[in-house]
């Protein structure tokens, strides 16, 4: 027992002390993917669209990358994960056309070694953008990649812009004043009142509870009992 608690101790130690990786793949931009010089460090393995999860993608450590393909737009709210079934310790970057880092993932918690990134796309002039993934350790090993996503809604400049969802779905739509798109929104997380652009309104059936002392920040919709 005390062998087995050590060696558990000494994997948590390990962990702890994983090096921050740094990779960068702004040299790759511009480059034909069917290249040496591109082939030599990335292999684009398939395209995913949002809603599905690749068969298992076989890794080695040469080439030292593997990526998907998907479509995305500003706005895109993406989430995805990189799992190994056979113990690969997963690290995962989200990359726009031009290679580079939008967003990046080694471990997703404390207990576990697969990768989890959750980001809105920002603004590009191309819809392609890549997942791509290594092993931490460049060993051999199976990963699978799941892919969801929630497009952009309309522009718009105020919430009248934007088409209402039944109060009954949970969620109400509103202008996002930073990303000027629709969006759906928990009713308690509406921003109303105060001295705020494109204030938002209660739907009906509720009201905008402001912090007492304080109205000008505004505040949140609450039922009206």
């Amino acid at each position: 027992m005390r062998i087995y608690l050590a060696s558990i101790l000494v994997l948590a130690a390990c962990a702890q002390q994983k090096t921050t990786l740094t990779d960068d793949f702004s040299d790759l931009s511009g480059q034909d993917e069917k290249s040496d010089s591109f082939s030599y460090r990335m292999k684009i393995v398939g395209s995913l669209d949002y809603g599905q999860t690749s068969s298992s993608v076989h890794y080695t450590k040469t080439p030292r990358y593997r990526a998907m393909k998907f479509g995305g737009h500003a706005g895109d709210k993406v989430d995805l994960w990189v799992r190994s079934s056979n113990g690969g310790d997963a690290v995962a970057w989200v990359l726009d056309n031009t290679f580079h880092t939008l967003a990046s993932n080694d471990d997703a918690d404390a207990n576990t070694v697969d990768s989890h990134i959750s980001l809105t796309l920002p603004a590009s002039p191309s819809i392609t953008h890549y997942v791509v993934f290594r092993d931490y350790d460049l060993l051999t090993s199976n990963y699978t990649i799941a892919l969801t996503g929630a497009a952009a809604g309309p522009s718009c400049n105020l919430d009248s812009d934007c088409i209402g969802i039944a109060i009954a779905d949970g969620k109400v739509t509103e202008c996002n004043n930073a990303t000027k798109t629709c969006e759906r929104i928990d009713i308690a997380a509406v921003h109303c009142g105060g001295f705020i652009m494109n204030s938002h309104a209660c739907p009906t059936g509720y009201v905008c509870q402001v912090l007492p002392g304080n109205p000008d920040v505004g505040g949140h919709c609450a039922a009206d009992h």
